[in-house]
């Protein structure tokens, strides 16, 4: 009795061994077929994108590891075929010591690979209170782009701002942040509040 039953468990394990065997072997001449078949094209670049977060907030830090900006959103999507990313309402928030914070809102943004731009799309709306000696600044516009690690903003299109009592109108403009200087290009009308008596 217990030669018939190793008799069938030898018979047993030599099916499965060969079966293991058969599995592996099919799976290896397909990938070889894969590889060497007469599919020579490269794989397409991915189009669609691959993940998206929802009600997400994003923080970049400066080198002195201080917050420098951060950017908050209600949906971020990610575009594999640049490594790109495009934001759905974002909040961008710029963080200085020195400044008061400014905050950027539009109704969509598209982000670079390595965040040195962000295009900031329809309904652009900027604006940072007064503070001390700082005026408030407040600034409309269709289009406008980012470049944080310069903290420089600048578009072709018309914008409409606000600087402390004074309206300025322009079609392209140039703010540099740091430095505290801007250049409007064209068309460039202002209206400028009387100084108050002290």
């Amino acid at each position: 009795m217990s030669a018939v039953r190793s008799a069938n468990r030898f018979r047993l394990g030599f099916l499965i061994a060969l079966s293991v065997a058969l599995a592996l072997g099919s799976f290896w001449v397909l990938e070889v077929i894969r590889k060497s078949g007469g599919n020579d094209a490269p794989d397409a670049p991915r189009v669609a994108p691959d993940y998206y977060v929802k009600n997400f907030t994003f923080v970049r830090m400066a080198k002195n590891r201080t917050a420098r900006y951060n950017i908050s959103g209600d949906v971020l999507t990610h575009l594999p075929m640049d490594d790109s990313y495009e934001i759905t309402k974002p909040v961008i928030y710029n963080l200085s010591n020195n400044r008061p914070t400014m905050v950027m809102r539009s109704e969509r943004a598209l982000v670079n690979s390595d965040n040195s731009e962000v295009q900031m799309i329809d309904n652009v709306d900027v604006d940072r209170p007064a503070s001390g000696s700082i005026q408030r600044f407040h600034l409309k516009s269709a289009y406008l782009l980012l470049l944080p690690d310069d903290d420089v903003m600048k578009t072709d299109t018309p914008v409409e701002m606000l600087m402390g009592t004074t309206i300025l109108n322009g079609t392209g403009m140039v703010a540099n942040n740091a430095t505290r200087q801007l250049d409007l290009a064209h068309r460039v009308h202002g209206v400028f509040a009387p100084a108050v008596a002290r």
